[in-house]
């Protein structure tokens, strides 16, 4: 008895459809992806244009050769490249690794990070930063980094023209500023402060662990606290006013200009290059003392 011949099965109807125009709109029927101009799918519910690439993705948007592997929701342009990242909006190159909610631009990079808007370079792996012109972040939280500025886990900082900060809390600085772990600082043109709080710094100056110094013009000060130093000057001290210059050592409330120097003296007021280790004494013009309620003035000497 001949065997039976199986009859041959239809050849399933094609779940592609394409348009007439040029170049074609293609749509995949069972996964509900749009695709043109070759872009390559696995996902579902993708729109990709330009040759764009997508794994497992499901609702993402892609543009210019762009890739996402198995990420939800994105939308990417310009050769952009993201992961697993979900609701990304990513432009120009920018590559995104597990991020949810972050928009890059230019090229910008980021780990995972969440609800990060990058711009120009800048690559972060924190969590609602926003960085223009190649800014880099850590894990900080909320910070505002422009022009190159660098931070580590720092929260809510402002940085712009290249400003260095570690852990501080609040500082605001500008212009290649630098700051370890300080609190509400404000620091603007190069200056530098270490754990310092509440301090205002400006034009290079420098402080220690000091607290709500104003310091001018290159103004150093150690762990003072209240001073206010303009013109260079150099403290240590509480309360002290420095002007042109001037330094004093541990020195309470005294008042010095034009390049005036005291030790550890108390209430002090000293102009033209005088100079005391005294209480209360009251020099100008180059006079030396080192005594108590001293008035001497055009170089005396006591």
């Amino acid at each position: 008895m001949a065997s039976a011949t199986a009859a041959p099965q239809a050849k399933a109807p094609s779940q592609i459809l394409c348009t007439q125009s040029l170049p074609p709109t293609c749509i995949d029927t069972a996964t509900g992806n749009i695709v043109q101009q070759g872009a390559q799918t696995g996902g579902t519910g993708n729109v990709l244009q330009q040759g764009a690439q997508t794994g497992r993705g499901t609702g993402n948007v892609l543009q210019q050769g762009a890739q996402t592997g198995q990420g939800t929701g994105n939308v990417l342009q310009q050769g952009a490249q993201t992961g697993r990242g979900t609701g990304n909006v990513l432009q120009q190159g920018a590559q995104t690794g597990q991020g949810t909610g972050n928009v890059l631009q230019q090229g910008a990079q980021t780990g995972q990070g969440t609800g990060n808007v990058l711009q120009q370079g800048a690559q972060t792996g924190g969590t609602g930063n926003v960085l223009q012109q190649g800014a880099q972040t850590g894990r900080g939280t909320g910070n505002v980094l422009q022009q190159g500025a660098q931070t580590g886990r720092g929260t809510g900082n402002v940085l712009q023209q290249g400003a260095q900060t570690g852990q501080g809390t609040g500082n605001v600085l500008q212009q290649g500023a630098q700051t370890g772990r300080g609190t509400g600082n404000v620091l603007q043109q190069g200056a530098q402060t270490g754990q310092g709080s509440g301090n205002v710094l400006q034009q290079g100056a420098q402080t220690g662990q000091g607290t709500g110094n104003v310091l001018q013009q290159g103004a150093q000060t150690g762990q003072g606290t209240g001073n206010v130093l303009q013109q260079g000057a150099q403290t240590g001290g509480i309360g002290d006013v420095l002007q042109q210059g001037a330094q004093t050592g541990q020195g309470t409330g005294n008042v010095l200009q034009q390049g005036a120097q005291t030790g550890q003296g108390t209430g002090n007021v000293l102009q033209q290059g005088a100079q005391t280790g005294g209480i209360g004494d009251v020099l100008q013009q180059g006079a030396q003392t080192g005594g108590f309620g001293d008035v001497l003035q055009q170089g005396a000497q006591t």
